[in-house]
């Protein structure tokens, strides 16, 4: 595999972000420290659901994750962003987490959440910064971690906007997803770990990772009422873009389902899926995941540990241009795959893929990318 040549940077800007695929110039990389327990909240347990309900203890709220482990991602992540500096990005990081942190609302209590996944609360359209609205109550405050760069993009002219902040309280989150799929979530939701408020409702949740950016082109999973709220006031605070509601392909995330590689290629789950996007998008070339020959590692020796992303995790990659794509160095039947197809493969390794919620596009926040407001699906 060929060896990505750095490119000169461009001068100072605020952000510059239209899409997931052009030369990408400055990212936030997210760090994991102090990620040694998950608090398994009603708003964590139905958040991951699909993936944690089989293995979660009834009535478990702290879920301890052994310090070898994390100190292995730790170090994969740095690897990652040390290939992304490689390749002549910008790379940030958040602040340092503090260790044991804990969070509050007057109707909830919860662990602090580290500044990983740092594609989930905010998202950039163009050039204004938007903070979304945190599904799990644990996540509520992560983006403070990341305010020291927002303040300099915004001092550099960028935009910032930031979705209401949502309450989160008891009865505020949506199951309409898993009742249409017939999933009982019942017991996800049981047990009084926060208080309600009267007439609140369900309110505005959301998170990045629920866009795919194409120029002037946003495609938005909406799953539920949360989401759908999310929807309206992308809509109204953005009217120049051409949102494109997604019906519920997912009950959240939608980066380890759908990756634009390139405008008229795109990295797909399944065929399955082509029903879900635009019609323009379904006549695009496709390429599709093969099985992975590399087993999860051997857990046992550690006790209980609970996979929280999904299995299809290894084609959640990240574009560094239109040619050079950064996949996980355990996956070699997409990296011969797309070789195959004249990509450049940054091979990067991701051990623990399945334990903390994401791969290397959710660990990103692309800030500056080379493309701009271009039209990509008009026929």
């Amino acid at each position: 595999m060929t060896t990505p040549q750095p490119q000169p940077d461009p001068p100072a800007q605020g952000v510059h972000s239209y899409d997931d695929f052009t030369r990408l110039r400055e990212v936030v990389v997210g760090r994991a420290d102090h990620y040694t327990e998950h608090d398994a909240d009603s708003s964590w347990r139905l958040f991951y659901y699909e993936n944690v309900a089989p293995h979660l203890p009834e009535g478990q709220r702290r879920l301890s994750v052994p310090q070898q482990i994390v100190d292995e991602l730790i170090e994969d992540v740095t690897g990652f962003a040390d290939a992304l500096a490689a390749c002549g990005v910008s790379v940030l990081r958040p602040s340092a987490p503090g260790k044991n942190v804990q969070v509050s609302s007057p109707w909830w209590s919860s662990g602090a959440t580290p500044p990983l996944n740092v594609r989930d609360n905010a998202v950039i359209l163009g050039t204004t910064i938007v903070e979304t609205a945190p599904h799990i109550r644990g996540r509520v405050f992560e983006n403070d971690h990341l305010k020291p760069h927002f303040n300099r993009y915004f001092e550099q002219g960028a935009n910032w906007l930031s979705m209401p902040r949502p309450a989160l309280a008891a009865g505020s989150l949506d199951t309409a997803y898993f009742d249409h799929e017939g999933i009982d979530v019942t017991a996800a939701m049981s047990g009084e770990d926060a208080l309600p408020i009267d007439g609140l409702g369900l309110e505005m949740v959301f998170d990045g990772a629920q866009c795919v950016r194409l120029g002037r082109d946003v495609l938005v999973n909406v799953a539920n009422h949360n989401h759908l709220l999310a929807y309206r006031w992308l809509q109204r605070n953005f009217p120049d873009l051409r949102l494109h509601r997604l019906p519920g392909i997912a009950d959240n995330h939608i980066d380890s389902i759908v990756s634009v590689l390139r405008p008229g290629l795109m990295l797909l789950r399944s065929p399955h899926y082509l029903q879900f996007l635009p019609k323009a998008m379904r006549g695009w070339d496709a390429i599709y995941p093969p099985p992975s020959s590399v087993p999860e590692p051997d857990y046992d020796a550690f006790g209980f540990v609970i996979p929280t992303a999904s299995r299809y995790i290894d084609i959640n990659v990240l574009s560094v241009d239109e040619t050079t794509v950064v996949v996980n160095s355990l996956y070699p039947e997409l990296i011969s795959l797309l070789e195959q197809r004249g990509f450049t493969v940054v091979p990067v390794r991701h051990r623990h893929r399945r334990l903390f919620g994401g791969g290397h596009h959710c660990f990103t926040l692309d800030t500056v990318r080379d493309g701009s407001f271009e039209d990509y699906l008009t026929a």
